[in-house]
């Protein structure tokens, strides 16, 4: 009905309103986070910070991406008296790949730690922040299409996080208190998506309704996926550390975090793109064709748009607010910053390959394209340092994202 597809195609307006504007906010703390650690660490300091990081957060993502793009998916069909029932299953499933985080992020602590100790206490502390992630409900909130209280997951996370920084961090000697304040922020995130669930969904709950099964096959396919993807936008961060030293890796570390801030900007609602298309793919498969494709060149334009202002202002941007240590950033910055235009596209390329369940068909694509990404990066590393790896990524990108776009056409 005419009604019905003028409803269908809507965009999701007030969830992009949320999420998009909490995640904005978030960023933007997370880049005054950035400043604020860049500066007091010094840049070995924070070298080690952001690859103690990268390595969290690599395992994190890899590990669980497959299962909260299903469970976005999923969730997108759920009724109210089966949503608490479907999240205890999804938290059984995640305690069992928190198990395994901590498992291999102590393994990481180990062998880093031999040749760095600074950098294997890191990750331990770090890999603290996983235990909250077994209530972790965010993708949940999404495919439920509740985004008021994601909102206050991205800001008051970062609130948190921000004020912990600022009373403990002082210089590069309280690098250990930097990463207990991330893992402290983390478990407070988590703990109140979890009761907002609990309170909406758990009175509401109908035994005799059941909730859907969660199907691991595709979780598998998609974690091995997420996992190369990851390893593409992480791998110039360990290279250059490993490589050439705690310096350059925070060079490339003060770039690399300042443009993905900016990612944030050009890629709209993240999951929220999921949810809908999902649900539209449903409805109307041309609806979500047509949809995807808006959406992708509204995120190109404006990516383009601020990788231009980021090209050029990118000298201004470093004198401003780092120390003169991190002059050499600014040229990194530059090698770097058509990202912005980049990664958006990608991303919404790789949600709508999975809504047409396509997921089969990335995974030669996804290792040829990732080999490549590494293999440049590394070459331009060994040749040019943190400048390489920000060059090389940009390589990377492009064949990735080319190679998404053609298998989601």
């Amino acid at each position: 009905m005419p009604g019905q597809e003028a409803t269908g195609a809507r965009w999701p307006l007030k969830e992009l309103a949320f999420v998009w504007g909490g995640n904005i906010l978030s960023k933007v703390m997370m880049f005054a986070a950035t400043v604020y650690l860049a500066n007091a660490l010094e840049v070995e300091g924070f070298g080690v910070f952001s690859t103690a990081f990268a390595v969290v957060n690599y395992v994190s993502l890899a590990l669980f991406t497959g299962l909260d793009t299903l469970s976005t998916r999923e969730s997108a069909a759920l009724v109210p008296e089966n949503t608490w029932a479907f999240s205890k299953k999804l938290f059984s499933y995640r305690r069992r790949i928190v198990n395994l985080a901590v498992i291999i992020t102590a393994l990481f602590a180990l062998f880093m730690g031999k040749g760095h100790k600074e950098l294997g206490f890191a990750l331990i502390i770090f890999g603290l922040s996983f235990l909250p992630q077994q209530i972790y409900a965010v993708n949940l909130f999404y495919g439920l299409e509740w985004p008021a209280p994601v909102a206050a997951y991205f800001v008051g996370g970062r609130i948190f996080y921000l004020t912990l920084l600022f009373l403990t961090v002082k210089g590069p000697e309280d690098l250990y208190f930097a990463a207990g304040a991330f893992t402290l922020a983390i478990a407070l995130e988590n703990i109140f998506l979890f009761l907002c669930l609990f309170r909406r969904y758990n009175r509401r709950s109908d035994p005799k309704v059941s909730a859907p099964e969660i199907d691991l096959k595709p979780v598998l396919l998609l974690t091995g996926l997420s996992a190369l993807l990851l390893l593409h936008e992480n791998a110039p961060q360990f290279l250059v550390f490993f490589l050439k030293g705690d310096e350059e890796a925070g060079l490339y570390a003060s770039s690399f975090r300042l443009i993905y801030t900016a990612v944030t900007f050009a890629n709209l609602g993240g999951f929220v793109f999921l949810a809908r298309f999902s649900r539209q793919q449903k409805e109307n498969g041309e609806l979500a064709k047509s949809s995807y494709k808006k959406a992708r060149l509204f995120a190109l334009i404006l990516g383009i748009l601020l990788a231009l202002a980021g090209y050029f202002g990118a000298d201004l941007i470093y004198g401003l607010l780092f120390k003169a240590s991190y002059r050499e950033g600014a040229a990194v910055m530059r090698a770097g910053v058509f990202q912005m235009a980049l990664v958006p596209v990608r991303v919404l390329a790789w949600q709508y390959a999975l809504v047409r369940q396509r997921a089969g068909r990335l995974l030669l694509p996804m290792i040829i394209g990732v080999s490549a990404s590494i293999g440049i990066t590394l070459c331009l590393i060994l040749s040019k340092g943190a400048l390489g790896a920000a060059g090389g990524l940009v390589c990377g990108e492009l064949a990735i994202c080319s190679l998404l776009l053609w298998i989601a056409r």
